[in-house]
């Protein structure tokens, strides 16, 4: 979320150069609604404005339709894309921290 389209294609570039094959990577991304001021969750809201107060902007996020196709580009395979409301049933179930995952 902090790096241009062309960082984040760059420095998957630069690992898809030196990982093994089979390789896997996992990453997680705000989807580009979370840029559009009318569609964002109070959360996402809060978390800019930290973010800002702490001189990092929030800058970048990917369409979910259409991020197999892009990274497809590079040579990557999309295996899994998670929605936020199946990153919490599969991995916040049972917590007791309050921990949820973003809304983005």
């Amino acid at each position: 979320m902090y790096l241009t389209r062309e960082e984040i294609f760059e420095t998957l570039s630069s690992i898809i150069e030196i990982a093994p094959a089979g390789s896997i990577i996992v990453f997680d991304y705000f989807d580009t609604d979370a840029f559009i001021p009318k569609k964002l969750s109070p959360k996402i809201q809060k978390k800019q404005k930290i973010f800002q107060k702490l001189g990092e902007k929030m800058i970048m996020g990917f369409n979910p339709s259409t991020l197999a196709e892009e990274i497809e580009k590079l040579r990557l395979s999309l295996y899994e894309n998670l929605s936020p409301a199946e990153i919490e049933r599969r991995y916040s179930q049972g917590l007791t921290d309050g921990y949820h995952a973003p809304h983005h």
